[in-house]
């Protein structure tokens, strides 16, 4: 170090100036390069998320509709069909795969009820209605933060709503209690 100093003392001012102009350009340049790289990775992750954001977005924006027709199928037949056992596995795969992790709980027990169904002797169908409604709030909930209240798919839906109001209203909040889902969606 001793010897550095020496050979710098001995250097002409224009020597040592250019010496010290460099050096301070060199720091300067990998420092901008050490924050430019640091930057650039921290975009690059926000648009990977921008991305996969969006795909979960788009695979579920046309979900609501479609179980909404699924719904209408369920509502009017009172047989299932195997298409219509079709498009609910296609509905409940979507949902699982693309889904939030409310939209999942949803769909799950939904699921898991109708399996229950099979076996049992008394059917609640009341129960198994309510879920409709619930997951396309849900989702549409996810896709774009709006609740609509599920009773306006009951409403929409089943012609003489008014006259089962109470056991939907009774369901749908069991639900909503059972899955500790977002409180908006009690009726």
């Amino acid at each position: 170090m001793q010897i550095v100093i020496e050979m710098f003392e001995r250097m002409s001012d224009d020597l040592k100036g250019a010496i010290i102009t460099a050096v301070l350009t060199s720091i300067i340049s990998v420092i901008g390069f050490i924050l430019t790289n640091k930057n650039m990775s921290k975009n690059l992750k926000n648009e990977l998320q921008k991305e996969k954001t969006s795909v979960h977005i788009q695979k579920m924006s046309k979900m609501p509709y479609d179980i909404l027709c699924l719904m209408d199928t369920m509502v009017k037949k009172s047989q299932v069909s195997e298409e219509s056992l079709d498009e609910f596995k296609r509905i409940m795969n979507t949902v699982c795969a693309y889904g939030s992790k409310d939209a999942i709980k949803i769909a799950s027990t939904m699921q898991s009820e109708n399996y229950q169904l099979d076996k049992a002797a008394t059917k609640n169908s009341y129960r198994i209605l309510a879920f409709y409604p619930l997951l396309v709030t849900q989702i549409k909930y996810d896709v774009t933060n709006i609740v609509n209240s599920p009773e306006l798919w009951f409403r929409l839906k089943i012609n003489d709503y008014e006259n089962l109001r109470d056991l939907m209203v009774e369901e749908n909040n069991k639900i909503v209690d059972e899955l500790d889902l977002n409180k908006e969606f009690k009726i």
